[in-house]
């Protein structure tokens, strides 16, 4: 019968070893149930934190950047407004300057025409800047060197480019085969690619005087201001040639114009 109890009691206490066991898994259960909750609950906050913070941040960037393009806007109405006074204060200005040139596919310019024909056309009257001096004399009867009344000073504006130079003036050769010859030189020196030089030739004593003209294209000349005389002397071949310049007074001109090549 002892044997008997002692079989129960050891039954009873692995039981209530076995109840303790299941207790503490279960309240183990329970509190890591708890921890998963808590930090489940910690990391949904954190989350929408996160999100409401980048929500926001969105906010501020699209507002930032809808302020960024009205102030581009407001510039570029400013600067609109600036280049609409520049141009005369009015559109209706521009209007009309758009009206009167017009521009080809192909890269020709029309002013007054919508139709040009040539790189640049104009229908109408067109005023032409050509530098020029001009006097009525004096006689010049220099047989070599510069003729110093007759200088013209020029301002060329590319380098790229010639001088077309008119000279028109009352020239005479005196003697029996004598010739003299004119130059038209720039800064003193001859034109660098071709000489603009002019021969007169007198047979048999000749004194005739008469007026010239004479026309040629210098260029090599560079950007810049330059002076623009008259030279004379012996056609080579010929010396001792009697050469004189002007007469009676009588006009002469010297005119400038620089042209594309």
């Amino acid at each position: 019968e002892k044997k008997h109890e002692a079989q129960l009691k050891a039954v009873k206490e692995a039981y209530h070893q076995k109840l303790g066991a299941e207790a503490k898994l279960a309240e183990m259960a329970r509190q890591s149930a708890e921890d998963d909750a808590k930090a489940t609950r910690t990391m949904l906050e954190n989350t929408a934190i996160t999100i409401k913070d980048a929500y926001h941040q969105k906010l501020g960037a699209e507002a930032k950047l809808a302020e960024m393009a009205r102030q581009s806007a407001e510039d570029d109405a400013k600067a609109t407004r600036a280049i609409l006074d520049e141009l005369g204060t009015s559109a209706k200005k521009v209007v009309k300057l758009t009206d009167a040139v017009s521009v080809s596919s192909d890269g020709k310019v029309g002013i007054g025409t919508t139709t040009p024909k040539a790189k640049l056309d104009v229908a109408g009257n067109l005023i032409r800047t050509i530098a020029h001096v001009t006097g009525n004399g004096p006689n010049d009867g220099t047989d070599v060197g510069q003729i110093t009344t007759r200088v013209l000073s020029f301002t060329k504006a590319k380098t790229n480019t010639k001088i077309r130079i008119s000279y028109t003036d009352n020239l005479r050769t005196a003697g029996t085969g004598k010739a003299c010859r004119w130059e038209i030189r720039v800064d003193g020196r001859s034109c660098p690619n071709q000489a603009l030089i002019y021969d007169d030739y007198a047979s048999k004593d000749d004194n005739t005087h008469s007026s010239r003209t004479v026309v040629g294209y210098c260029s090599g000349v560079a950007a810049g201001s330059h002076t623009i005389g008259i030279w004379v002397g012996n056609t080579p071949g010929y010396s001792g040639s009697d050469c004189y310049t002007g007469w009676n007074n009588s006009t002469w001109v010297i005119e400038a114009e620089e042209v594309n090549n």
